[in-house]
């Protein structure tokens, strides 16, 4: 079955691209992945900015482990090894304490059975604030959204350009 084909550089993206090559050096495969329309690729990195780097109630190497757990589980290699490195540069993990095993329960609990949301988010209620819980609710639909293009798209790192 031949791929979807991904987006290269076009003037509709060419402002979306830049400031990707602005915040990373490269333009990465998922947002290439988000398909032709702009206003999709905005909106995706509005989103990543808030869930994963703005200020949030939960730390940025707890949402990095969110990130990583719902990639793993999605068996979505490309964002998988994006967020394992990211991981590692904040100081890696799990660490196997208590609140990283209930990050990563709650991450492929809710990935892999949405209708146990409401018991995996009492559980992680059990470890974590309501604030908590909602920017780990904002992490894992983040990156249910994000696999579910890498994986239908086929992206992988080869795919990011520089």
């Amino acid at each position: 079955m031949t791929p979807l084909p991904l987006p290269g550089e076009s003037p509709e993206l060419a402002g979306e691209y830049a400031a990707a090559r602005a915040r990373e050096g490269r333009v990465m495969a998922i947002l290439r992945a988000m398909g032709p329309r702009p206003e999709l690729v905005r909106a995706f990195v509005a989103l990543a900015e808030a869930a994963l780097y703005g200020p949030a109630a939960v730390g940025r190497r707890e949402r990095e482990l969110l990130a990583l757990a719902t990639s793993r589980a999605n068996g979505a290699d490309y964002s998988a090894e994006v967020h394992a490195e990211l991981l590692d540069a904040l100081g890696g993990g799990p660490d196997a304490g208590e609140r990283d095993r209930a990050l990563v329960d709650f991450a492929r609990r809710l990935t892999l059975a949405p209708g146990e949301a409401s018991a995996a988010t009492a559980e992680l209620r059990r470890h974590f604030g309501d604030e908590e819980a909602y920017d780990a609710i904002a992490v894992v639909g983040l990156l249910n959204l994000a696999n579910r293009s890498a994986l239908a798209t086929r992206i992988t790192a080869a795919d990011d350009l520089r």
